[in-house]
């Protein structure tokens, strides 16, 4: 960890304190996104010092905090069956242990046969000794019925007055247990305890009952009720869901990309492990996918590539989040994977698999964690480009801690493109060397599926041609293209390897999340890669463009023979080319990576 990035001075205050922004699942129960305390110091190697243990001490808390999670009623009622069974082995075993009345009456016997045979003396006290053993088995029972009957009895004084004290012990170590989300003495903690208390008193009416030679009760408690069987579907061979997913791939109605494919065959897969492997596909219904909808919201984000969740089912991955403490899908990702189950669905209907579509009005009509992207503000930007990965950084694999390592990669380069070409991720993480070149005097880049590679674009309207902007040149851009081609490099940016899905940006995407938020320029999901984009549109507005004047710029314009294969005319490249050089980010001055890398 870069410690720096966790050390800040607050307004009006000469001290040093730590900070740490919360987690976004967490801000909610913290009803806060940052936590600051100080480091009672004005030194700041000192703050470096004190502040570790206080970062861990949060880090700490995160983990005990997401491991607590709502007890549902069927969580409190399997607790209170549990409770019932373990006491009642419990009083099973203490009657095993006991004395059966043969073995007392043995023990008498024997006693008597000394006593008759003059082994004991007249004296009282020998008289005693030898009768102790008889006594002591007697007593174990008697003690031991006397014992239920006056717990017994304060049970039900406890229940009459409200009271928990007898419990309270076991109820919080299993709401430590179990993670509950249920203060001591709130009205959830008092309700569990009750109930545990009921589920004790029906075991000690079975103890009694067995004590009278009667093993046929059961709990007449209605809070003391055992789990319900489940009978599953079990479908025909062909008819399951992930079956006839693959007929429905095969057939491929909508004639989508085979990587739309694989990603709704992964998630109609997560679907398929939740309702069980052999459910029939006929079966999907409303409360299915409702179910599954409710379970998505606890679902980690991108739960195939996480090597912890590696051989687990759906079920299973999201126990294992509580530990892991990912971030769950967002509720616009949840209508995305309701989405591709929906479409299956739509064509089991059309094939009389189904008679209506169970996914048609499940979607999540307001998604309440979508956080509506905006462009970096020029204190972001400076904050970006003075960071380490641009003006040197530790070692390569950690590019947010200060050093001397001086990055030129595209991690560095992809940034700054998009900054002043408003381009996508993919679309620049995809570009070829020769898609960098000159037309009439002026250097520009080619967004473009042509030339192999896999290249693809958002639509074909996508494609287009960008002059590169004269400060990208400041920057050394051309000298690092220009060294491309003398490395005889077929892809601008050599290195990039593509993610699980075949994507090139995947790697990236991923690497410029966490970047940004251990610079601390991203607190929540209102900036990403996207903000770049953004921030171009922005910037042709305050030069005095209207949208559907710079639109054809973004990629945002219909499909032409120009944007496929970049010939321009004349006039056109001209205009493009001033509306490029009309851009300007106030406030933002990138001198000093002139410096750096020079010409």
């Amino acid at each position: 960890m870069c410690l720096a990035t966790n050390i800040a001075r607050r307004a009006g205050s000469a001290s040093y304190y730590a900070r740490l922004a919360v987690p976004k699942d967490l801000q909610a129960i913290l009803k806060k996104r940052e936590l600051w305390k100080s480091l009672d110091t004005k030194d700041p190697r000192e703050a470096r010092a004190r502040v570790a243990p206080v970062l861990a001490k949060w880090h700490a808390d995160f983990v005990d905090l997401r491991r607590r999670r709502e007890a549902k009623p069927e969580d409190v009622q399997a607790a209170t069956w549990q409770h019932y069974q373990e006491e009642l082995a419990h009083y099973q075993v203490e009657r095993l242990s006991l004395p059966s009345e043969t073995q007392i009456e043995e023990a008498v016997q024997r006693v008597q046969r000394r006593i008759e045979a003059g082994d004991v003396g007249v004296a009282p006290l020998a008289f005693i000794d030898v009768a102790a053993d008889a006594l002591v088995l007697r007593g174990q029972s008697e003690l031991q019925r006397e014992f239920r009957a006056r717990r017994e009895k304060a049970i039900r004084k406890h229940l009459a007055a409200g009271e928990v004290g007898i419990i309270e012990g076991q109820a919080l170590d299993l709401v430590r247990r179990e993670g509950w989300a249920i203060e001591p003495g709130s009205a959830a903690f008092l309700d569990l305890c009750q109930k545990l208390q009921r589920a004790e008193l029906e075991a000690l009416r079975r103890q009694n009952e067995q004590d009278q030679g009667d093993f046929t009760g059961a709990p007449r408690d209605p809070a003391v009720k055992g789990p319900q069987p489940t009978l599953h579907a079990v479908a025909a061979p062909g008819e399951g869901v992930m079956e006839l997913f693959e007929v429905f791939a095969n057939e491929n109605p909508k004639n989508v990309k085979p990587d739309t494919i694989r990603m709704n065959r992964e998630i109609v897969g997560w679907f398929a492990q939740h309702v069980g492997r052999t459910f029939p596909a006929s079966k999907i219904d409303k409360k299915s996918v409702r179910e599954w909808k409710q379970a998505l919201t606890k679902f980690p984000i991108k739960a195939a590539e996480v090597r912890e969740f590696r051989g687990l089912s759906f079920k299973k991955i999201i126990t294992a989040n509580g530990d892991a403490r990912r971030p769950t899908l967002s509720d616009r990702t949840i209508n995305k994977y309701l989405s591709a189950l929906g479409a299956f669905c739509q064509w089991l209907m059309q094939n009389g698999h189904l008679e209506v579509n169970p996914v048609e009005g499940m979607q999540l009509g307001k998604e309440r964690n979508r956080s509506r992207v905006r462009p970096y503000t020029s204190e972001e930007l400076t904050r970006i480009f003075n960071s380490p990965l641009f003006t040197g950084c530790v070692a390569d694999d950690q590019a947010h801690c200060p050093g001397n390592v001086h990055l030129s990669d595209h991690r560095y380069w992809l940034p700054l493109l998009s900054l002043f070409t408003g381009a996508r991720m993919n679309e620049l993480a995809q570009l070829l060397v020769g898609d960098v070149r000159q037309d009439r005097g002026r250097w520009i880049i080619h967004v473009t599926r042509e030339g192999g590679d896999g290249k693809t674009t958002k639509t074909k309207g996508s494609q287009r041609v960008i002059p590169v902007h004269a400060e990208l040149a400041h920057l050394g851009f051309l000298s690092y293209h220009a060294k491309r081609i003398a490395a005889g490099d077929r892809r601008l940016f050599p290195e990039i390897e593509s993610d699980a899905r075949d994507h090139l940006s995947g790697h990236f995407s991923r690497f410029w999340g966490r970047y940004i938020a251990r610079i601390g320029v991203k607190k929540d999901a209102s900036v990403n890669f996207h903000s770049f984009r953004h921030g171009m549109a922005d910037a042709l507005r305050r030069a005095g463009y209207r949208d559907e004047e710079f639109g054809f710029l973004l990629g945002h314009t219909q499909a032409t023979t120009t944007g496929r294969y970049g010939i321009l005319s004349e006039g056109d490249l001209a205009q493009r080319c001033k509306m490029i050089d009309a851009v300007d980010f106030e406030g933002l001055d990138l001198s000093h990576l002139h410096k750096s890398l020079g010409q």
